[in-house]
């Protein structure tokens, strides 16, 4: 079974652009590592048990110096500020991970999708996971990538946040909206699922593909976050 995961908001400072995330919904956060391949530092809002909006920016700036792909990417979206650059769906199964790689006639490789791509925790512990196709394939396209998680352990969106940061729990997804519309992303989905799978409203506005906002139950009502979608000319 396919599921929604994870937003991926780009920012130029994670810390400012995740302070402001939690005042404005009252959901708080937690540190959550950093990514060594691509100087990015990552913190985690939880929107459900299950979901979470990864909140990065880029903190090892000699990255760029080195021509890394998905730090360039990060720093053209977010010239103007805050950008939601990839949302992601999650496979139960590696069969489900090769099913929608043939269907984008690409493959699984874990060399460059595994556990050197993996998030680096500080107690220590390292993430990883597969996807396909790669982040730098999907997300300048504004479309969702699909991860297998590799690693045994809890869902990062049930991992506690900072005491302080905000008390409102977050409860899942009341609706998404993107760009284009359903056949666009039927087309994209292949076999692997229907946009009516998925247990939360979609709503298209038939701009360019991307993300643009969420509305999120919690225990206080529902919350909205809208931040800019990707940029359909950076790649």
């Amino acid at each position: 079974m396919i599921h929604f995961d994870h937003i991926c908001l780009a920012a130029q400072n994670v810390y400012e652009a995740t302070f402001r995330l939690s005042q404005e919904t009252g959901i708080g956060n937690y540190d959550g590592g950093f990514f060594p391949l691509y100087g990015i530092g990552h913190r985690v809002v939880p929107l459900a048990e299950d979901i979470y909006i990864e909140v990065e920016s880029i903190v090892d700036h000699t990255i760029l110096k080195r021509g890394q792909p998905l730090a360039e990417f990060f720093a053209r979206q977010t010239q103007a500020g805050d950008c939601f650059v990839g949302w992601c769906l999650r496979a139960d199964t590696l069969d489900e991970l090769e099913a929608f790689a043939r269907h984008h006639n690409t493959v699984v490789d874990p060399n460059t999708t595994g556990k050197e791509a993996g998030r680096q925790m500080m107690n220590g512990n390292r993430s990883s996971a597969l996807q396909t196709p790669s982040a730098l394939t999907a997300w300048p396209m504004g479309k969702p990538n699909l991860y297998f998680k590799m690693t045994n352990g809890p869902h990062p969106a049930t991992l506690p946040v900072v005491p302080g940061s905000g008390s409102v729990r977050g409860e899942g997804l009341n609706w998404i909206e993107i760009g284009e519309d359903e056949d666009a992303l039927a087309r994209w989905l292949g076999d692997i699922a229907r946009p009516a799978d998925f247990p939360f409203e979609i709503r298209y506005n038939k701009q360019h593909s991307g993300l643009y906002a969420v509305g999120v139950q919690t225990d206080a009502g529902e919350k909205v976050i809208r931040r800019a979608a990707v940029s359909p000319v950076a790649s």
